[in-house]
């Protein structure tokens, strides 16, 4: 047993062979290969906070440019809108108009200057008329008329006054005083006919 702990104390205090200064040089090749390792790692997510801080400061700056762009766009929509069913409203309003014009037509019995020329007038009234129906219903606008004996229904019909109808039910529609005006969808009443309801 001492002569083993006399070996291993001689094989200690030995000068360094070629393979243990082998293993050493090994040991530090590795030792900073790995601190290198580690730099380089600390760097990549250095690198990698900053790219992705970069993309979510850009992200934010799109997403609130769209939601703005967004808003300005709706805001312009919803103007148009308006303003569009404010001119149709004014239109309707004239086409409403010519129509009584054009229906309280007098008749002419004798020709005279005065006649004559009154019935040019009330031609020309009839010709703007037409034009203005025609324009209406170039942009999908046609008349909508209430159906006589059907159920009143104040989303569709615009009461104007009530009426005891014999053999007709209450809330009916008795008589039609002025049409209406829709758009191609079917739903969407741009101006409701004018009805007398039943008692």
């Amino acid at each position: 047993m001492n002569d083993d702990l006399k070996t291993l104390a001689a094989e200690l205090s030995e000068p360094a062979t070629q393979g243990t200064s082998s293993i050493y040089r090994l040991f530090e090749a590795f030792i900073a290969l790995r601190e290198k390792n580690e730099r380089q790692h600390k760097m990549f997510e250095q690198t990698l906070n900053r790219t992705r801080d970069a993309f979510q400061a850009s992200f934010n700056t799109f997403a609130a440019d769209t939601q703005k762009a967004y808003q300005q766009l709706r805001q312009d929509i919803l103007g148009e809108k308006k303003f569009s069913l404010n001119l149709l409203n004014e239109m309707l309003d004239l086409a409403v108009e010519l129509d009584h014009i054009v229906s309280a037509r007098p008749t002419v019995a004798a020709a005279t200057p005065e006649l004559d020329a009154v019935a040019k007038w009330m031609e020309a009234v009839e010709i703007q008329n037409r034009r203005v129906q025609e324009a209406l219903a170039k942009f999908g606008i046609h008349p909508y008329d209430a159906e006589v004996g059907s159920a009143y229904n104040p989303s569709l019909h615009e009461r104007v006054g009530t009426q005891r109808m014999e053999g007709m039910e209450g809330l009916r529609i008795a008589e039609q005083k002025q049409r209406g005006y829709a758009s191609q969808q079917p739903d969407f009443i741009l101006r409701r006919p004018k009805v007398i309801v039943t008692e």
